[in-house]
């Protein structure tokens, strides 16, 4: 019988986002202040989880299953769960200040933590009913949240992205329904009795999960949902919200059996992400369309790890844990920079940048660390992920080689953000929770790089 122990990693986090979620709701009087208070209550409880979940894990609570094998305690899960709480709470505190004339916010953070549950369940799930259930959740969730500032260009942005959830889940339960038949069981499984239609199930079940992550051709959703919604609404769609395309993906690839087709497929995905999220980044001067055209670069370099799985399992691994928490970091830093420099000088265009390096020093500081980290700089967070998975693949020196090509030339988009910073502007020194923010991003990105390769070995040895 397994200890009561052995439940709390997954028990005590979930009942407090939970009741958290729900207090959130009738603790909200109206009051800008209290609101305020809310948000640093709802941060504080998701920091202590993650603190409580490091804890666990350290302690040796790991690889182990609970509810009748529905869940199974591992490495990945626990990567994961950190990485979804860490990115939640970064993206509240994000939206402290701009939430207070929103009449929907205490919705919009009830369903930010209801978003961050269904993750952290999803990031242990080892049955495909886990995997739906938490999937409407967290996608529900993310709809929603689009379009909760209620504005025109929210709402389309909003329902536009809601087509393409309907499409992608409808090709997930067929895609679920075909890997019951093909393996005769609701969890997930190396043991395959119908091969072919196996294969035609991992065919649709990563289609559904690419169209959620943007990779290309499924990005159709991606620039308007980036460009048009608000920024606080990007910020956690544009990170936390591309777990829920990742993190269901890893847990079927991860516990099921790779096999040849699912290597050709993600290369070829991964390559044409790469390709085509750099060329459209290249034509555009808005620096939220060139961050929603790179992170399909970005999600690119993560498909490396999808391919891998067979090739480099462990190295794989870890470059798509590292690479999903430094994308997430980076992105909410800089939609928050989004939102800051539109209220400072009126635009998202390039040009608003400029007079930040002279004016803000920090804000400049920040935006250059994520945007180095999104480019693979080291010693920045980014450039490990990036690493891990170009490592992974040098059984394929070829695809190294397109990958580091892809990365080099990301540098054509991102280098002149940074370069705008130093022109001369009218840029004026405005403090805001979106560049308090941005700051603790890009510290986060430098700190966690410095420890990641001292915890490489560890995490090795734990996956292999």
């Amino acid at each position: 019988m397994v200890s009561i122990l052995y439940y709390l990693p997954i028990l005590i986090p979930s009942i407090l986002i939970l009741f958290l979620s729900i207090f959130v709701l009738f603790a909200d009087n109206g009051d800008d202040n209290r609101f305020r208070k809310i948000i640093w209550i709802s941060s504080i409880i998701l920091i202590i989880n993650i603190i409580y979940i490091i804890y666990s894990w350290s302690s040796g609570l790991v690889n182990y299953d609970l509810f009748s094998n529905n869940l199974q305690i591992d490495v990945p899960g626990y990567f994961f769960s950190i990485t979804a709480l860490a990115i939640g709470a970064l993206a509240i505190i994000l939206s402290k200040d701009n939430l207070l004339t929103w009449r929907t916010r205490s919705s919009m953070v009830s369903l930010m933590l209801l978003s961050i549950l269904g993750l952290l369940y999803m990031s242990f799930a080892n049955n495909i009913v886990i995997i739906l259930t938490t999937w409407a959740i967290s996608s529900a969730a993310s709809y929603a949240i689009t379009m909760l500032h209620k504005d025109y260009m929210s709402v389309d942005a909003g329902i536009k992205y809601l087509i393409m959830g309907l499409v992608s889940s409808s090709l997930m339960i067929i895609g679920f329904a075909s890997y019951i038949v093909s393996t005769n069981s609701l969890f997930f499984t190396q043991s395959v009795i119908y091969p072919n239609i196996f294969y035609l199930s991992i065919v649709f079940i990563s289609i559904a999960f690419l169209f959620k992550m943007g990779a290309f051709p499924f990005q159709a959703w991606l620039p308007d949902v980036y460009t048009y919604a608000d920024r606080t609404s990007v910020a956690f769609i544009s990170s936390i919200g591309k777990l829920v395309g990742i993190i269901p993906l890893f847990r079927v690839i991860y516990l099921s059996d790779p096999n040849t087709i699912e290597i050709v497929i993600f290369i070829v995905i991964s390559i044409a992400s790469m390709i085509v999220g750099n060329i459209t980044a290249f034509s555009r001067r808005d620096v939220a369309a060139i961050l929603s055209f790179s992170s399909i670069t970005q999600m690119g370099y993560i498909l490396i790890g999808f391919a891998m799985f067979p090739i480099s399992p462990a190295i794989a691994i870890i470059g798509i844990l590292v690479q999903s928490l430094a994308y997430g970091i980076a992105q909410v830093g800089l939609f928050g920079i989004v939102s800051h420099v539109e209220k400072v000088s009126g635009t998202s265009d390039i040009s608003g940048l400029r007079g930040i390096a002279s004016k803000d020093k920090f804000l400049a500081f920040a935006v250059s660390i994520l945007i180095l980290s999104l480019l693979g700089i080291p010693p920045i967070f980014g450039f490990w992920g990036k690493l891990f998975l170009f490592e992974s693949s040098f059984t394929f020196p070829w695809l190294t080689i397109i990958a580091v090509l892809n990365s080099a030339i990301s540098a054509g988009y991102y280098i002149p953000i940074i370069r705008e910073m130093f022109r001369e502007g009218e840029f004026e020194l405005v403090r805001s929770s979106e560049r308090d923010i941005a700051l603790v991003s890009a510290i986060l990105s430098i700190v966690l790089g410095i420890v990641i390769p001292l915890i490489f070995q560890i995490l090795v040895i734990q996956i292999g």
